[in-house]
């Protein structure tokens, strides 16, 4: 190699070097905003209930819950195949910080939790399972209280193997 090409090289490595850099700071920077909600704690002892009743009472801690017309539950009133029911949930006025479905028939009624950052806080747009035909139960917690909506959805075919 001659010397202008192993400058050249050099002047390359060392720009690689600082692009790295760049990266790895801005890594070091933005990494705890981010992996708050990606490590967030997660409800075990709610997955782990096995009735609907066990899992509200774990979601709610000492909270009331309150019956609310802000949230929307949009789905069909009969899923053709419980294994992908298309969902969405929208909190109209309400800031919601966490947004948890709960499905009454299910062998796991908690279906999912989302903690919800930012311009998010609106609502979801989601698919689940449905073991059988039941209720599905939403709980949002907003503004340090915990609301909750409910609708029945028919299920023609079983979508958790049961």
């Amino acid at each position: 190699m001659n010397r202008p090409a192993i400058i050249a090289k050099r002047v390359q490595d060392l720009r690689r070097r600082r692009v790295l850099k760049m990266f790895a700071y801005g890594f070091a920077v933005l990494a705890p905003s981010w992996m708050r909600t990606v490590f967030a704690k997660r409800p075990m002892a709610a997955f782990a209930a096995e009735s609907v009743e066990a899992t509200l009472d774990e979601l709610r801690g000492q909270m009331d819950l309150i019956a609310s017309d802000e949230i929307k539950i949009v789905a069909a009133d009969t899923a053709e195949n419980g294994a992908v029911v298309p969902i969405k949930i929208t909190t109209g006025a309400l800031k919601a910080a966490s947004i948890s479905i709960v499905a009454s028939k299910n062998p796991v009624p908690l279906v999912a939790k989302f903690v919800l950052l930012g311009r998010a806080t609106q609502g979801i747009d989601t698919r689940i399972k449905l073991a059988a035909s039941c209720d599905v139960i939403v709980v949002v917690e907003a503004e340090n209280r915990l609301y909750v909506a409910r609708k029945a959805i028919e299920v023609a075919t079983s979508g958790c193997g049961t």
